[in-house]
């Protein structure tokens, strides 16, 4: 056989065994005649099925594209391929019978003696057997449920051990791309199906998928969610202090640094159960609405302490561990913070902010490298935050904390930001009251246009992204856009940066004929081209056009997030 079949040969047959490995998850999913305490583990069963899917859309779909031949080194791996899906094949079928024995039909028929082909014709959904309900079946079925659940656990775990190990067999960053999107699917499904989300998951071992379905039940019951689980809401360093259950702390019990709070100054460092906190206050521009809904601002604010409260690292999210939150009157909210691992006791932070207006030197510019760190942290943050059911609503530098490296004082770590300032922050569900912010020039120059004058758009996720480019743009070139081109040395060749207060339309018009166009030669053309798409608002056309069903929205909306910002910014390298 000539090279050039053997290689067709063996891709054709992965093909095909893994459209009957696909075809065997439906038909188990199908199944429906199970008690309601079987859910969890249908649920466990299609979290596996859009882990294969999205593995076979990478994979398998970018061979279509390219349509070529296999590379003789490749030719080891797609062999793997196959021996994998025909372990899982396997898997099923072992199951199959004694699924029958209990009067549950899944349609699978016996490998031997099929070819690949035929095995997936057999298995099509079209032509197994109806699933029989009938009240004579019950106890047959609850016997099933009551003594052999344990089996199929035992199949789910062996369909994500080799998802797994289909997943490691990709680069690095395409499984950091699949795990978004698997958290994205199912993140914007039946909020109904949460509690089996959560239970699949953790038989699972998907922390990410189990902490995000945990924030998103907090967010859909509200007040009357379950208690999170104690040992979740541990400190990522197994700090033995935590809040009170309500999560409400009161100004006695920290001993404060400084003043508790000045107009100035948005942040305090205090100690609070013998450790360094850092107290984010924020106001707003009008408190008419807390004053009015004391209940539904409380429990606003309760419920984000609560999912700030668990140990957020499975999801890639850049944000302090938080303590719980305090009232200083209905106007100022605060919102206190644990310090970052290796951060010195009362150590206060530097904010981007800060860094972007003190640059004097080219020396003042951290390296490229460490400027896409901090670019992928952002990104990453915001996008897991809108997936979870949030909007923050003040992005902007002041918001964005650095610590020094360990054992240093003085070197600030820029690849590993903070995103504060979540006072505004609401859930993104209809009938939230939006609150604004207080209105400075400044600050406005990261806000989305319609979210600006006397009569505002109702917050969108996509002004979270308007805002995140604005920030981007800024660490691209490293600089103020709101301070003068005159007020700081030249370096490089970086082009100069008009001051807000000489246009106050730059950001509208900056992408028409402005300085973006040159971030190319700095940051690249992905850099770039992300920039653009977030300052040209492309992401309001997903809630502008797409009227109906609002999870299908945010589905639609992350999905563009993730190509166009997301997954473009983290090949970013130098």
């Amino acid at each position: 056989m000539d090279p050039i079949s053997f290689s067709v040969g063996i891709v054709s047959g992965v093909i095909q065994v893994y459209g009957a490995v696909t075809a065997a998850y439906d038909t188990y999913i199908q199944v429906v005649e199970f008690p309601a305490s079987y859910q969890e583990l249908r649920m466990g069963l299609m979290i596996e099925r859009y882990r294969l899917d999205l593995w076979g859309r990478h994979v398998l779909a970018e061979y279509e594209i390219e349509r070529g031949t296999l590379p003789t080194h490749d030719i080891g791996l797609w062999k793997l391929f196959e021996a994998i899906f025909t372990k899982i094949l396997e898997a099923f079928q072992e199951n199959h019978q004694m699924m029958e024995n209990y009067g549950t039909h899944t349609g699978i028929l016996k490998q031997e003696g099929l070819s690949e082909w035929e095995l997936l014709e057999s298995m099509s959904i079209a032509t197994k057997s109806p699933p029989k309900h009938s009240l004579m079946k019950f106890p047959k079925t609850l016997k099933f449920v009551l003594r052999e659940k344990r089996k199929m656990e035992q199949l789910l775990q062996q369909l994500c051990y080799w998802n797994d190990s289909l997943d490691r067999m990709t680069s690095r960053l395409d499984q950091e791309s699949s795990r978004r999107r698997l958290r994205a699917h199912f993140s914007t499904g039946n909020t109904s199906e949460l509690r089996d989300l959560k239970a699949a998951a953790a038989l699972l071992k998907h922390q990410d998928l189990e902490r995000m379905a945990t924030a998103r039940t907090v967010i859909e019951q509200g007040n009357h969610s379950e208690p999170l689980d104690r040992s979740e809401a541990q400190s990522p360093d197994n700090l033995p202090s935590t809040p009170p259950p309500e999560y409400r702390l009161e100004m006695d019990e920290f001993k404060w640094q400084d003043i508790p709070y000045k107009t100035d100054r948005p942040r305090a460092m205090a100690t609070w159960n013998g450790q360094s906190v850092i107290i984010d206050w924020r106001t707003c521009h009008d408190d008419s609405w807390r004053r009015g809904h004391p209940v539904a601002f409380r429990k606003r604010t309760e419920n984000l302490a609560k999912i700030l409260n668990t140990d957020l690292r499975p999801l890639n999210l850049s944000v302090l561990h938080c303590v719980g939150y305090l009232d200083r009157n209905s106007n100022v909210t605060g919102y206190a913070f644990r310090l970052p691992p290796g951060a010195d006791p009362g150590q206060n932070p530097v904010t981007l902010h800060h860094l972007l207006c003190n640059v004097r030197k080219a020396d003042d510019i951290p390296d490229l490298g460490e400027r896409f760190r901090l670019a992928k942290a952002l990104v990453s943050t915001v996008f897991e935050i809108h997936n979870l059911g949030w909007l923050h609503k003040n992005i902007q530098p002041k918001n964005i904390l650095f610590w020094p490296k360990p054992n240093s004082t003085v070197a600030i770590d820029i690849s590993k930001p903070y995103l504060m300032g979540f006072d505004i922050a609401r859930p993104n569900q209809e009938g939230e009251f939006s609150e604004k912010p207080p209105s400075r020039p400044e600050d406005d120059l990261y806000r989305h246009p319609a979210y600006k004058g006397a009569e505002p758009h109702s917050f969108l996720p996509s002004f979270d992204m308007y805002s995140l480019g604005v920030v981007l743009y800024e660490i691209g070139f490293w600089r103020r856009i709101t301070v003068a081109s005159q007020a700081a040395p030249r370096t490089s060749e970086r082009p100069p940066i008009p001051t807000y207060n000489s246009d106050p339309q730059y950001i509208e018009t900056l992408v028409k004929n402005g300085s973006v166009s040159e971030m190319r030669r700095f940051m690249g053309t992905k850099y770039r081209d992300a920039v653009i798409a977030c300052l040209k608002k492309e992401f309001d056309e997903v809630w502008e056009k797409q009227q109906g069903n609002r999870q299908q929205q945010l589905q639609t909306y992350l999905g563009q997030v993730q190509n166009k910002i997301v997954d473009a910014i983290a090949v970013c390298s130098a």
